[in-house]
């Protein structure tokens, strides 16, 4: 069995409207020098898939190709920048990974056992451990039914 994870965020030359209300947000919060908020919808894919199988699920299902483009990995990789993941708490329902299995069953391809999802957000400026923190806690998630991690920029 084989875990993929999959990112669905806009194009580049797509304004990313959320990330861009998540900075006025955090200034709302009191918070100085983020530059810039950038976001995904990630999806966790658990089973026994190929990367061919992957692939069309991302273009078939999870992204609009018109505003949106996808990424898929068996593993993490490094960024520039601070990266943010919040995802639900084991034993949370997660009705979009629900849906997500139906649709994928739908597209006729077998062998998936779950899909868990949540959100990465990748910033930008003046930050450290304790803002990002304050920030995920603050605004992005909810403490009750969610869980988040993140990762420093990589030199």
């Amino acid at each position: 069995m084989q875990n993929w994870k999959v990112e669905v965020y806009y194009k580049p030359e797509v304004p990313d409207t959320i990330g861009q209300g998540i900075v006025e947000d955090i200034t709302d919060l009191g918070i100085s020098g983020v530059d810039s908020v950038r976001t995904a919808t990630v999806y966790w894919i658990e089973g026994t898939l190929d990367a061919e199988a992957i692939d069309r699920i991302g273009m078939e299902l999870l992204a609009d190709p018109i505003t949106q483009v996808y990424t898929f990995r068996s593993q993490s990789d490094s960024t520039t920048d601070w990266t943010l993941e919040v995802q639900f708490k084991p034993g949370v329902t997660d009705a979009v990974g629900d849906s997500a299995v139906k649709g994928i069953k739908d597209l006729g391809i077998t062998g998936v056992t779950g899909v868990r999802t949540g959100h990465k957000y990748w910033l930008t400026g003046n930050l450290n451990a304790e803002i990002l923190e304050t920030i995920a806690r603050r605004l992005l998630m909810n403490d009750v039914i969610q869980t988040f991690s993140y990762e420093e920029p990589q030199s």
